[in-house]
C-alpha cells in the first residue's frame, strides 16, 4: 500500500511538471509574438525617417527647394553680397534693393542624374542560404544528391522564381524653366522702392526610389532588437517583395515681392507666393516569394501577386518671406525667415491589385497637408576689395517640428531637422566678367535605416562654379553644379549602398529696361 501511495506522488508530481512546461511554453510563445508585434510598430515608426524598405508616396521631393539666381548658385547658394540681382526676389527680397533699373530675368536649368543601389549581404547563422538566395546567387550551388542517407526537405537549395537581383540604376536627364521676373525700382516721397513679380519654380518634386528584397517583417533590421529565432513548431511567415515609387512634376511658385530703404543703408524686404503643382505618381509592389522560417532552415515559395498605384497629385500652398540686409562698405549682414506655412495635397490613385492573372481595380482618393514651421537663414558678406567679394551664410531647417496629417487626420512629425553652411566668393576680372565659385551643404530629410547616429539625416555637398557676362544692358550668368550623395542604409547582416550623382547646368539673363522713376 505503501508503494502504491508513493507511486501515485511521483505520477502526481510529474504530471504537474509536465503542466507546468506547457504553461511556460506558451508563455513564451505569447511573449515572443508580443515581442514581434512590439517590434513590428517599431520599424513601421521607424520607417517615417528612413526610406531603405520604400514606403508610400506623401510629400517626397517637397523639400527639394529650387535656388533661382544662377549668380548665386554659383557662389554656393549665398544671398548677402549678390546685387543687381531680381533672381533673389523671393529667396531674400531685401536683396532687390540694389537694383536700380528695371530689370527682366528668364531662367532655367538642366541636369542629369545617376540613382544606383548596390545591395551586400553576410550569411546568417542557421540559415546560411538566406544570403545567396537575396543576392541571386543560387544558382552557382548545385542540387543535393537525395540519395545519400540523412537527406531531408530542410537540405533543399532554396532558389528565386525571377530574374530579379539585388542590385539596380537608373539614369535620367531634365530640363525645365526657373525663373520669369520683373523687378521694377520707383520712389515713395524719399523713400526708394523696388518692387517685383513673377513666378518660379517653387521645387522639383521629381523622385525615384527601388528596393529589390523587401521582407515584411524586415527580419534583418537590428533596432530595436533582433528578431527571434523561430521554433519549428511556431515558424515565422515572411512576405519577400521588389518594391518602386517614382514622382514626376514640379511645384510653381506665383508672388510677388517689395523692398525699401526705411534707414540709412538698412533695407527690409517682403514676399509673398501662392503654390500650385501636380505631379504623375507610381507606386508598384511585385510579390518574389514567400518566405517560412523554421529553427534551423527555411522554405521559399512561390507567389503571384502584383499591385500598382498610378494617379496624381495636386499640390496648393503659400509662402511669405520676410528679410533685412545691412550694408556696409567692407561688410554687409542680413537675415531671412520663412513664417509657418501649410502645403495640401490632393490625390487620387488607381489600384490595380493582380493575383490571379485579372487585376482587380479600385481607387483611391484623398486629402492631407504638411505644416511647416519657422525657417531661414543668416549672412556675412566681406568685401575687402571692389572687385571681390566673399559670402558666407548659415540656413537652420528645423523639420522635427514639420507636421504631417494624414487623410484619416492621424498627425505625425516625419521629417528630420538640419543646419547647413553656404560659402561663396565673386571676383571681377573686368567690369563686364566675373568669376565665381562656392561649395553647399544639403540634406534629406530622411536618416539611413540603421543610423549610427539616430535622428541625423543624409548630408551631402554641392560644389558650383560659374560665370557672370555683362554688355550693355544683358547680363547673362552661367552656372554649372556637381553634387554626389551617397549613405548606407545597414541591417543586421546586410547592407544597402546608395549613390546620387548629379550634374546641373543653369542660365540666367536679365535685361534692363530702360525706366525713368
Amino acid at each position: 500500500m505503501k508503494n502504491f501511495i508513493v507511486y501515485r506522488k511521483r505520477k502526481n508530481s510529474h504530471a504537474q511538471a509536465q503542466r507546468r512546461r506547457e504553461i511556460a511554453q506558451q508563455e513564451l510563445c505569447v511573449f515572443s509574438a508580443t515581442l514581434r508585434f512590439c517590434v513590428l510598430l517599431f520599424l513601421l515608426a521607424r520607417s517615417l525617417f528612413a526610406q531603405g524598405n520604400g514606403g508610400a508616396l506623401t510629400f517626397q521631393g517637397i523639400d527639394h527647394y529650387s535656388l533661382h539666381s544662377a549668380a548665386s548658385r554659383a557662389m554656393g547658394g549665398v544671398t548677402i553680397g549678390v546685387k543687381q540681382d531680381a533672381g533673389l526676389m523671393f529667396q531674400n527680397p531685401a536683396a532687390l534693393h540694389s537694383i536700380t533699373g528695371m530689370q527682366a530675368a528668364l531662367g532655367g536649368l538642366w541636369f542629369s542624374q545617376d540613382l544606383e543601389q548596390e545591395q551586400n549581404y553576410a550569411p546568417v547563422r542557421y540559415y546560411s542560404n538566406l544570403s545567396l538566395l537575396l543576392e541571386g546567387l543560387t544558382a552557382r550551388i548545385p542540387n543535393p544528391d537525395t540519395m545519400l542517407v540523412g537527406f531531408t526537405a530542410q537540405d533543399t537549395v532554396q532558389r528565386p522564381y525571377d530574374n530579379i537581383g539585388p542590385n539596380w540604376s537608373r539614369s535620367k536627364n531634365h530640363s525645365k524653366p526657373l525663373q520669369a521676373l520683373l523687378a521694377m525700382p520707383f520712389s515713395l516721397g524719399k523713400i526708394k522702392m523696388v518692387a517685383g513679380i513673377g513666378a518660379v519654380n517653387y521645387a522639383d518634386l521629381n523622385h525615384y526610389y527601388q528596393n529589390n528584397n523587401v521582407l515584411s517583417p524586415n527580419i534583418l533590421s537590428q533596432r530595436p532588437l533582433p528578431t527571434l529565432r523561430p521554433g519549428d513548431d511556431n515558424p515565422l511567415p515572411v512576405n519577400w517583395s521588389q518594391t518602386s515609387r517614382s514622382r514626376a512634376g514640379s511645384l510653381q511658385g506665383y508672388g510677388i515681392a517689395l523692398a525699401g530703404s526705411v534707414m540709412k543703408n538698412v533695407s527690409l524686404g517682403f514676399s509673398g507666393m501662392i503654390l500650385d503643382g501636380s505631379s504623375d505618381d507610381v507606386e508598384q509592389e511585385v510579390a518574389r516569394g514567400s518566405l517560412t522560417f523554421y529553427s534551423n532552415a527555411f522554405r521559399a515559395d512561390s507567389i503571384y501577386r502584383r499591385i500598382t498605384k498610378t494617379g496624381t497629385s495636386d499640390f496648393s500652398g503659400t509662402e511669405f518671406t520676410l528679410s533685412s540686409i545691412l550694408t556696409g562698405r567692407f561688410v554687409s549682414v542680413g537675415f531671412s525667415i520663412k513664417p509657418p506655412a501649410t502645403i495640401t495635397r490632393n490625390y487620387s490613385m488607381q489600384v490595380a491589385t493582380d493575383t490571379t492573372g485579372t487585376p482587380a481595380l479600385s481607387t483611391i482618393q484623398g486629402e492631407d497637408e504638411l505644416r511647416l514651421s519657422w525657417r531661414g537663414r543668416l549672412g556675412l558678406a566681406l568685401t575687402p576689395k571692389e572687385n571681390l567679394t566673399l559670402g558666407l551664410e548659415y540656413e537652420f531647417r528645423p523639420y522635427d517640428s514639420a507636421k504631417y496629417r494624414d487623410a484619416s487626420g492621424v498627425e505625425i512629425s516625419p521629417w528630420l531637422s538640419t543646419s547647413l553652411f553656404r560659402i561663396g566668393a565673386e571676383y571681377r576680372i573686368a567690369s563686364w566678367l566675373a568669376l565665381r565659385g562656392g561649395m553647399r551643404g544639403e540634406a534629406e530629410v530622411f536618416e539611413p535605416e540603421g543610423n549610427q547616429i539616430e535622428g541625423e539625416p543624409v548630408t551631402y555637398t554641392v560644389y558650383s562654379a560659374g560665370v557672370g557676362i555683362t554688355q550693355s544692358a544683358l547680363h547673362l550668368s552661367v552656372t554649372y553644379e556637381n553634387a554626389l550623395m551617397k549613405y548606407q542604409d545597414i541591417w543586421a547582416s546586410a547592407i544597402s549602398k546608395n549613390r546620387e550623382r548629379r550634374h546641373t547646368f543653369v542660365a540666367q539673363l536679365s535685361y534692363e529696361i530702360p525706366w525713368q522713376h
